[in-house]
């Protein structure tokens, strides 16, 4: 099977962000702080304490605990997850001007990139690692990460031009090598379990505008022949202080 890469189409993203949502429903037991917020296994009234019907969601005090006025982690904690394996990064040139007659003119022009990992031919994550756990899965070519050795030094993700390697807490150098909570890196599988089954991508499947499709290569490019390697918004793959440039397994569209 040869290498699955993403696409993404500048023209049809709208900047919604369901395909970070998404990501983090679908990913939601392979979280770095999954275990630290989670309610206890045998609180059940606390799981089910804000359960909302479809007719009962305009009542605020299903969405808030009245004793101290937060929200429910444990109810959305799938919302909470702090690592963003997809991210919507917004771009805005242009400006508004009002001419002489006191008529306001706009030239503004907003554009929109989701990125996650690219599961790069040469991952420059994989060099800079220094346990080794990190590996190109051979069959889909996902790049993946076996954390349990994870000794949270950052340099995959300082290497990585896109910050696809991600912590859920942006102090995790501070953490002790014994404290059971320090933060291990976490990243995108391209959903690996869903390919298996014959499903894409869970960002991909939740776009509800189809700006995002994966598939192999030869599927791609077939699919999308005019489809571009590169936008002007997207960052450079190489990584001067490795000697490498990564080749980043994705595909573009770049607005119209």
């Amino acid at each position: 099977m040869p290498q699955w890469k993403f696409y993404f189409n500048q023209d049809r993203c709208l900047g919604c962000k369901t395909c970070v949502t998404a990501c983090k429903n679908w990913n939601d037991e392979r979280r770095g702080d999954k275990t630290i917020n989670a309610a206890p296994a045998d609180n059940d009234a606390y799981k089910k304490a804000y359960e909302v019907a479809v007719d009962e969601t305009e009542k605020g005090d299903y969405f808030v605990n009245s004793a101290t006025g937060t929200t429910n982690y444990e109810f959305y904690r799938k919302h909470y997850m702090k690592e963003d394996w997809r991210r919507v990064e917004e771009y805005e040139t242009g400006s508004v001007l009002m001419d002489n007659r006191g008529v306001f003119e706009s030239t503004v022009d907003r554009r929109y990139i989701s990125v996650s990992c690219n599961h790069c031919e040469d991952p420059a994550c994989i060099k800079a690692c220094p346990m080794g756990i990190i590996t190109k899965e051979p069959t889909y070519g996902a790049v993946l990460v076996s954390n349990s050795g994870c000794i949270s030094c950052g340099r995959c993700h300082d290497a990585c031009p896109w910050g696809a390697p991600q912590y859920y807490d942006p102090n995790y150098r501070s953490y002790s090598q014994w404290d059971p909570k320090r933060p291990k890196m976490t990243k995108c599988t391209m959903c690996l379990d869903r390919i298996k089954n014959n499903l894409k991508p869970a960002c991909v499947a939740a776009c509800w505008n189809r700006a995002l499709d994966a598939g192999t290569i030869d599927e791609l490019q077939k699919k999308y022949p005019d489809a571009l390697t590169s936008l002007p918004e997207f960052k450079s793959d190489r990584v001067e202080v490795l000697g490498i440039n990564t080749k980043p397994n994705i595909l573009f569209k770049e607005k119209t």
